[in-house]
């Protein structure tokens, strides 16, 4: 399904659709909710890269679970995206980059 009904809610604070059958990207869109803090999308088929446009949110994140979706690429080399443990990106066989390992190729 997709979240672009969201898209007139930037006051939020907290999504969390983790355990649904979202797949596609995650929406560019996310990064116009500058009070998000809490941003909860484990255990669905999102796919794709983790948008950089989303370190708009390094200021207000303060929780991330991107764990157990089909990610894939580098992880954004910046905050709020590398204050995270490793176990806010895993079960993402294609996710590399800090915290995790290195990315190949590069």
């Amino acid at each position: 399904g997709s979240m672009s009904p969201l898209a007139n809610c930037s006051f939020l604070v907290s999504i969390d659709v983790s355990n649904n059958n979202f797949s596609g990207s995650i929406p560019d869109e996310l990064s116009s909710f500058t009070s998000l803090e809490s941003l909860l999308l484990q255990n669905n088929s999102f796919g794709g890269i983790i948008p950089v446009t989303l370190i708009s949110l390094a200021t207000s994140l303060t929780t991330l679970d991107l764990s157990s979706n089909q990610l894939s690429g580098q992880i954004p080399q910046a905050a709020p995206f590398t204050n995270f443990p490793a176990s806010s990106y895993s079960d993402n066989a294609g996710l590399c980059g800090t915290p995790l390992p290195t990315c190949q190729g590069y």
